[in-house]
Order: C-alpha cells, then structure tokens, then sequence
C-alpha cells in the first residue's frame, strides 16, 4: 500500500502522531488489479447464465405506475448542427428561461443520454442491449430519475426513464419543486430550470462482475452520462449544469433508494436557454 503523506518538520517525526487515514487513497488502493485476482472476474465462463442474462438487463422497470410514452425517436427532425459546432459551444449555462420543455427535446435528450441503440450476441440464448453511453461491461449501473416543472405535455411529478420501452413512469404526482429546492441544498437553479435530472447509481451491477473495483467504473459510467446530456442539450440549444450539491440521503429517501445497493450520485438542471444579447 502507497504510503499517506504528511508535511512534518525534520527530527520531529517522532513526536508526532500519526497522520489520519486517507479513505480515498485506501480504497484506490484495495480496487487496484492484481494477474492473480483478475482472470476470475474477467472469464465470461465463471458466470452462472442466470447472472449472465441478469447482467444483459441493466435496468429498472416499475410494472405497476403509471406511464408517458415518449416521441419516437424516428419521428423527431435533426436539427442540423454538426458535431464540431456542438462540441465547441459546450458550456455550463446557468441562466434558464420561464419556458416549457418540449416533450420531444425531453425524449431526445434522454434517448441521445442512455437510450437504447442497439444490441449484440450475449450468448447463445439472449442478447445484449447497448446503449448510447460506454459502459463498463456493458452493464449500465445509472439509473435516471427526471423532476418535471414545465415540459409541454407532461404533468409536473418525479419521473424514473424506463430504458427500454422509451418511457416515463410516474412516481410521485404534483410539482416536485419544493422538494427538489430542499434537497438540492436550495439551488435556486431548481426554480428556474424546467426539468431536474437525478441520477443513481446501482452498484451491485457493475460490483457482481468487477467486485470493489466496479464502483471506479461507476462513476466513469456516470461521467460518460453526464457528457452526453451536455452535448445532447447543446445540440437542442438548452441551457444544462451539473451539480454534486444535494443531500444524498434526502435524495434517496424522495426516490425511495435505500442508499446502499443504489444511490443518487449527481444532478442536472435543464431548461430553455435564455435569448442571447
């Protein structure tokens, strides 16, 4: 194990205590591959096929809610933008405008984000979905939960985005704004934005296959997602920023995650932008 550092004045170390334990350097170091560790976490035959169809179905569903069928990805225009032009004019933009959402840039954006875009062979019996978003292991440990304020066509609630059937399933009614406000250490961007995206991460998907190691590729998970919705909101002209700034366990009681297997890991504001002077 690297040794923890601490500044200290020559001849003193010994009266000095011990330097507190850095956490984050602990665990770097117990997530880290080892040749004798790592071939029984990569080899797909040390897999019963109950995990291995387990881990091909990287989401959640709630059967029993309420749901909104989002716009056929087919059926919105291009917008015209090319990649180089979406690319250069990223930006965190924190001022919104007092408009709706459109329901088809809410469909786009979640598509283009972590939607669903195509599959491959898993084995012989099933397939594998691949989504818009890399994935460790192809294994999507997010999940994308979405505080509607002002989307045109859509009833103000706290929404989970059922991956594979392109959808919302509503499970909380009513305008989520104050809680959100409360929960996001009173942001004033969750009163301006049209649309709170809160994101979780379930950790045992990406912990069954890589074991510790799986919650470093988590968070790459999350990242590679977070850029997505960044690009997608630029090629929409929206206005998007992001944020570690919340209470994780106030965020996983309003989503009813137990804050251990999943958990709220990151947030973003989305809106219309306002008019450029």
């Amino acid at each position: 194990m690297s040794k923890i550092r601490a500044h200290s004045t020559p001849g003193l170390e010994s009266q000095l205590e011990p330097p507190p334990l850095s956490l984050s350097e602990l665990y770097h170091e117990n997530t880290k591959f080892h040749r004798l560790t790592i071939q029984q976490m990569l080899a797909p035959d040390n897999y019963p096929a109950a995990d291995l169809q387990a881990m091909s179905r990287a989401y959640k569903q709630y059967r029993y809610l309420p749901r909104v069928k989002l716009p056929a990805i087919e059926s919105i225009p291009q917008n015209g933008r090319t990649f180089d032009e979406v690319v250069s004019s990223r930006r965190s933009l924190r001022d919104f405008a007092d408009l709706d959402l459109e329901l088809y840039e809410l469909s786009k954006i979640l598509h283009q984000s972590y939607g669903i875009t195509g599959e491959v062979p898993a084995n012989r019996e099933f397939r594998q979905d691949l989504r818009s978003a890399p994935s460790a292991g192809a294994l999507y440990p997010t999940e994308i939960y979405i505080a509607v304020r002002k989307v045109s066509g859509i009833e103000p609630g706290i929404y989970h985005y059922n991956v594979p059937n392109h959808e919302l399933e509503l499970m909380i009614p009513g305008d989520p704004t104050e809680q959100i406000h409360k929960v996001c250490c009173a942001q004033d961007y969750v009163l301006q934005s049209s649309i709170v995206v809160l994101i979780s991460s379930v950790l045992e998907r990406t912990k069954l296959k890589y074991g510790e190691r799986g919650y470093r590729y988590a968070l790459f998970d999350i990242g590679h997602l977070g850029q997505n919705l960044y690009l997608s909101c630029t090629s929409l002209d929206l206005a998007i920023m992001t944020t570690c700034g919340f209470y994780d366990d106030e965020v996983n009681e309003l989503l009813r995650l137990d804050g251990v297997d999943e958990t709220a890991m990151y947030v973003a504001f989305i809106g219309k932008r306002q008019a450029k002077t």
